[in-house]
């Protein structure tokens, strides 16, 4: 989707923000990950000991590397463009949170490498004023035009009229 911005800050104000939401859903995910596991632990222990393995990788005793499988889709099936895990349990639904917790990791690195680009333009002389207009792809790669502001910006004024009353000098009396 692109969008317009009035300056090059507060573009980056975006792309902080959708940063912010992308660590909390990540937070959020390893979470959820989290707490599966310590529940469903102790009941399912076989079922999980080769989700481990997938998660780590299938390590070769001598080597100590892990080894990889040719076929790594198990359970799963395509069906018309879906993929459906092939049972009912737990194994399923974590390889499902591990997949969009992979995924949320990659958006936020690709989205810091486009931040660190923009303070790179900055730091080598573009104007923090001016306006742009930014795409930021599905596989964010970023497009940016900067333009001139159809507004030229001016600086805070407050005017105001305020009056205060003089002082009365109030009398002391000794006595």
């Amino acid at each position: 989707m692109a969008e317009s911005f009035r300056n090059i800050l507060a573009f980056k104000s975006s792309l902080d923000k959708d940063l912010e939401e992308l660590k909390q859903r990540s937070e959020q995910y390893s979470k959820t990950i989290g707490e599966k596991l310590r529940v469903n632990d102790a009941s399912n222990e076989s079922e999980l000991a080769d989700l481990r393995e997938k998660i780590t990788g299938p390590v070769d005793p001598k080597k100590k590397k892990p080894v990889s499988k040719k076929n790594q889709k198990g359970n799963w099936h395509e069906l018309a463009g879906v993929a459906i895990y092939d049972g009912i349990g737990l194994r399923g639904e974590l390889e499902i949170y591990f997949k969009a917790l992979e995924d949320v990791k990659s958006r936020i690195e690709k989205l810091q490498k486009v931040k660190e680009s923009i303070d790179g333009l900055v730091s080598r002389g573009v104007k923090k004023d001016l306006a742009c207009t930014a795409f930021l792809s599905r596989d964010l790669s970023l497009d940016i035009a900067f333009i001139k502001s159809s507004s030229p910006q001016t600086k805070f004024m407050f005017k105001s009229t305020f009056r205060v009353e003089a002082e009365r000098p109030n009398e002391i009396v000794i006595q």
